[in-house]
């Protein structure tokens, strides 16, 4: 947490904005900070912003269940999913005292709620907030988005990596590149074992010494809480909902879920009381791995 008190001025509650199927908002270049999340659909954020005299620019797969934190001076273009409607849900704010934070180029361009339950229900708070438009409610904003703010740059998503045995740290990294250029895919053991020069034996019993099961089913239940996450906060269909966590065919992706949460998917939105979308991943001892893989 900050060691002062950090201060946050919103331009109002929060906002929503659909888009049609292959739409491309931007280039534009921002003038305030803009907090984004994906409520349907997907995009890619294409970036740029000054870094210690230099700039940094990358490309961001976005989905349902991701956060995106642009500060002044972001240049950036959203290109809306190419098969169907986009609705985000967005808030632009000012940030009247920076209370000790860090500086805005070492701040992440996007959190994963998957592994931050507490940013997940901030987010869900301000959605409510939005249909009030009543004093209090811009007020309550202004406090949400301060928490939201702390919490994403210097809260318990920055704390120290966990301590991952070095082939383990290795695979995650690979693959976490592989995510974040070509979105969740299965990655082959063989080809993830090529990229790091160790043997397919040996990576499997380093994984089982450690979570008692094969980098593959590791790899494998992330994607599934990923999945889980878009069922509950978002309409996407189940085909949609299978090729955002790799699956080609969403069959596939059905008869998996069902093994890691006890239900198909459908039965599980449907649900009024669902299994925790993380729950698979604390039983496994995972969420340490999640965290470094999905925090991008």
């Amino acid at each position: 947490m900050t060691s002062g008190p950090l201060r946050v001025q919103t331009a109002g509650t929060v906002l929503f904005a659909d888009y049609p199927p292959g739409d491309v908002y931007g280039p534009r270049t921002l003038s305030s900070f803009e907090l984004v999340w994906l409520l349907t659909g997907s995009a890619r954020h294409i970036w740029s912003r000054p870094r210690a005299g230099e700039l940094e620019a990358g490309t961001t797969p976005l989905r349902p269940g991701q956060l995106v934190l642009a500060t002044p001076g972001t240049r950036d273009t959203f290109q809306w999913d190419p098969r169907r409607a986009t609705r985000h849900a967005f808030i632009h704010f000012m940030i009247t005292d920076p209370a000790g934070l860090p500086p805005t180029w070492r701040w992440p361009m996007v959190r994963d709620l998957v592994t931050a339950p507490i940013l997940s229900g901030i987010c869900d708070y301000l959605l409510e907030l939005a249909g009030l438009g009543t004093d209090a409610a811009r007020r309550r904003s202004d406090e949400l988005v301060t928490l939201l703010v702390d919490l994403y740059v210097t809260g318990p998503l920055a704390a120290a990596e966990p301590d991952l045995p070095t082939q383990v740290a290795a695979a995650v990294d690979r693959v976490r590149s592989l995510w974040a250029a070509d979105g969740m895919r299965i990655v082959p053991v063989e080809e993830l074992c090529g990229a790091i020069g160790v043997s397919s034996g040996h990576l499997h019993r380093v994984f089982r010494d450690h979570y008692g099961t094969g980098p593959a089913r590791c790899f494998e239940l992330i994607r599934l809480a990923r999945g889980a996450v878009s069922l509950q906060r978002s309409n996407a269909g189940l085909a949609e909902v299978a090729r955002q966590v790799g699956y080609t065919n969403p069959y596939h992706f059905s008869r998996r879920f069902r093994q890691a949460y006890g239900c198909p998917p459908g039965r599980y939105r449907g649900t009024a009381d669902p299994v925790d979308p993380l729950e698979p991943l604390r039983l496994g001892g995972l969420l340490p791995l999640a965290g470094r893989l999905l925090s991008l």
